[in-house]
């Protein structure tokens, strides 16, 4: 009997849609399915400290390496976040979170000035570093990044994403992208590191469901990258930083550079 290949996996264990492409499966174990659907961000180990240093983290990690399911998680987990903040600014740990936010900024200020220095790399190749072109990307310079106060910031990068984007093409569209997340990225530790003074009393209650809030963000976060990276446990790392969470625990290495999904 002659057989066609359709493409098709019958009595293999694998599903009739799944690619024809070789599939690595690492061997496991059954384990209680419960597992999943609890949430880990809800331990009341986790301190205040830890979950701010954590989030703060995460949302960096998922501005600077970019997945299309992540745009609008981006978004919820900022505004549980800012949510936190809110709740929590009468309460002893307003000290704390304030510091969480400034450090926030500051590292992420730090960051910064090496990736927009790779942007005026690729504009200088482009076009010469004195030639209008970079002028008009840089007008005072790449180092004003360096010198300019937090609130010259965002102009500045508005003036480098204009400039990048009116000469696109010649260069590369992905430019514009790393100059426009760049800007994003900035935002989104500027704004509340701004705003985090004032005063506000809340009850325990308040307290409580914004923190509770921001938990359940960070695991639709876990769960949306399960489903980018199914049998890819180790792309996690890229996005989430655990040993914040877990103090005596060392920090793993970060994979350099970004991962495709699996569709």
């Amino acid at each position: 009997m002659l057989y066609m290949d359709t493409g098709l996996k019958m009595d293999s264990g694998l599903f009739m849609d799944e690619p024809d492409l070789p599939v690595i499966i690492k061997p496991t174990h059954m384990r209680d399915l419960h597992i999943w659907p609890t949430n880990p961000f809800d331990d009341s180990k986790i301190s205040m400290a830890e979950l701010l240093a954590f989030t703060s983290d995460h949302l960096q990690r998922m501005i600077a390496n970019p997945l299309p399911v992540l745009a609008a998680r981006i978004t919820a987990t900022q505004t549980a976040l800012n949510g936190v903040s809110d709740a929590f600014t009468d309460d002893e740990s307003t000290l704390g979170l304030r510091k969480a936010r400034k450090q926030a900024k500051k590292d992420y200020r730090t960051a910064l000035i090496p990736r927009v220095g790779a942007i005026a790399i690729k504009v200088q190749a482009q076009f010469g570093e004195g030639a209008a072109e970079f002028v008009e990307c840089f007008p005072h310079g790449r180092t004003i990044f360096s010198s300019c106060t937090d609130d010259e910031v965002t102009n500045n990068l508005d003036i480098l994403i204009a400039g990048v984007t009116a000469h696109t093409p010649p260069l590369a569209a992905q430019v514009v992208t790393d100059a426009t997340a760049i800007k994003t990225g900035w935002m989104a530790v500027y704004s509340p590191s701004e705003s985090a003074s004032g005063a506000k009393t809340t009850t325990i209650a308040a307290k409580n469901t914004a923190r509770a809030a921001l938990q359940l963000e960070l695991f639709k976060n876990l769960l949306a990258l399960a489903q980018a990276f199914p049998r890819q446990p180790e792309q996690l790392d890229l996005y989430m930083q655990q040993s914040l969470l877990q103090p005596h625990t060392q920090s793993t290495s970060t994979p350099a550079s970004t991962p495709t999904p699996t569709p």
